[in-house]
């Protein structure tokens, strides 16, 4: 894996990908209940998913909520703040190897994180704490996102949906 394990220091190794073994409309739907239901040890979804998928007032979801309120009950995250694979965790862009399109793009994109339309953007879908500051955020929207904390630097518990690093 290209992810290091924040407790170990090391890499993950000694695992086996497999497939979800339900289908449904929803890939995470499926990872979480192929998990819940023991034919998986573990899932890698982004760490704030859970947060994203509960559901309440305003919240038009498609997703399985009783699936998704188990979090800090049912299932907690063992393992978050893993960046080293990806420049902020989303790839835009997919291309052969050495055709220039990342020396295209990310110009581009660079330039457009500094507007204050990338800022407008954010807010419009609720990022504002997930999107890269620019001079155009408040200074008061800072926090402190516990899934963007390293698990060995967490102080929540497992019951809170993130689990610290355990002891030794």
């Amino acid at each position: 894996a290209l992810a290091e394990n924040k407790c170990t220091k090391q890499r993950f190794t000694g695992f086996t990908m497999v497939q979800p073994t339900v289908s449904t409309d929803n890939a995470n739907n499926d990872a979480l209940q192929t998990l819940i239901n023991g034919d998986a040890d573990a899932m890698w979804v982004y760490a704030d998913q859970a947060k994203n998928y509960q559901c309440g007032d305003g919240v038009t979801p498609n997703w399985d909520c009783n699936l998704w309120g188990g979090f800090g009950t049912t299932f907690a995250y063992i393992q978050t703040g893993l960046f080293g694979h990806a420049k902020a965790g989303t790839t835009l862009a997919m291309s052969k190897k050495g055709s220039g399109l990342a020396e295209i793009l990310n110009p581009c994109i660079d330039k457009f994180l500094l507007t204050k339309d990338y800022y407008d953007a954010c807010k419009k879908h609720g990022f504002e704490d997930s999107c890269f500051e620019n001079e155009h955020f408040p200074t008061a929207t800072v926090t402190d996102l516990v899934w963007e904390k390293p698990t060995d630097q967490l102080t929540t518990t497992c019951a809170d949906g993130y689990c610290p690093c355990p002891s030794v």
